[in-house]
């Protein structure tokens, strides 16, 4: 059975067509432009639409937003956080509006600032929206971690543990918290579970490490640091200067050790 479309529905159509395009605004043409550029890692360029769109339009949120991604990536932290608190002015509120992006963009800033009371309130917010993301449980142990409010950053750090529980990250976190927390049993526990799920971990054997120097164990601590220098510690030219290892600054092994991981680290 065929079906006949007369003029007038024909030109109808067309007519809807032509309109199509017109539809979408200069701030999303540039919207979609600045965030096409900003994953092709064009961040100039994409700073250049976020501009020209937000000319166009100074209340679009989405590209405050992008703005501030943007800047923040050419090193513009200055920038960036005022284009992410513009995006939470004009957003927060305001139903079907999405601000995680920018809170945890300002939460970020915050934290290579070392401004922790700020990074706080920021991870809060986040929180705030998804109670249950052990992301941001798990950064605002750190965060209160770094603010010596132990029993919160327990807390969080339990909590991200539980809905994170093989997540290597995270573990490592929990690991910390309770031995900052003068829990060095359950953090030596935590550390070598990392170990059955992550068996190539680096960070295990470096957690057991501080656990053992904890104890006052220099022996183990050297032995677990040579087993987490031997699976690829992150920034292994760091070892020698890490705040964590001050007690060994002076061993003559360590300083060997150290001084062979970066050497390690060094090569092509």
């Amino acid at each position: 059975m065929s079906v006949r479309i007369g003029p007038l529905a024909l030109a109808a159509l067309s007519a809807l067509a032509m309109a199509g395009p017109a539809c979408v605004d200069r701030s999303t043409e540039h919207r979609i432009r600045a965030n096409a550029l900003f994953k092709n890692g064009d961040f100039r360029g994409a700073l250049e639409e976020c501009e020209r769109g937000l000319e166009a339009k100074p209340e679009d949120v989405s590209l405050w937003v992008t703005k501030g991604k943007t800047t923040f990536e050419l090193g513009d932290f200055a920038t960036a956080r005022d284009a992410y608190t513009r995006a939470v002015a004009l957003g927060e509120g305001h139903k079907g509006v999405f601000l995680a992006d920018a809170y945890l963009g300002l939460a970020v800033i915050a934290t290579r600032e070392q401004k922790w009371e700020d990074a706080r309130r920021e991870f809060s917010q986040l929180l705030a929206l998804n109670p249950a993301d052990g992301t941001s449980h798990a950064n605002l142990a750190k965060v209160d971690l770094e603010l010596g409010r132990m029993g919160e950053a327990v807390e969080h750090a339990e909590q991200a543990a539980r809905t994170r529980g093989a997540d290597e990250q995270v573990l490592f976190t929990l690991g910390k918290v309770y031995l900052a927390a003068g829990r060095a049993d359950d953090a030596q526990k935590t550390f070598e579970h990392i170990c059955e799920v992550v068996p190539s971990s680096s960070s295990c054997p470096y957690g057991l490490a501080l656990v053992a120097l904890d104890k006052n164990d220099q022996p183990l601590a050297l032995a677990k640091l040579r087993e987490a220098v031997g699976r690829k510690i992150p920034h292994p030219d760091r070892l020698a200067v890490d705040p964590a290892l001050a007690k060994l600054k002076d061993v003559p092994e360590f300083v060997s050790l150290a001084a062979a991981a970066s050497a390690s680290a060094a090569k092509p």
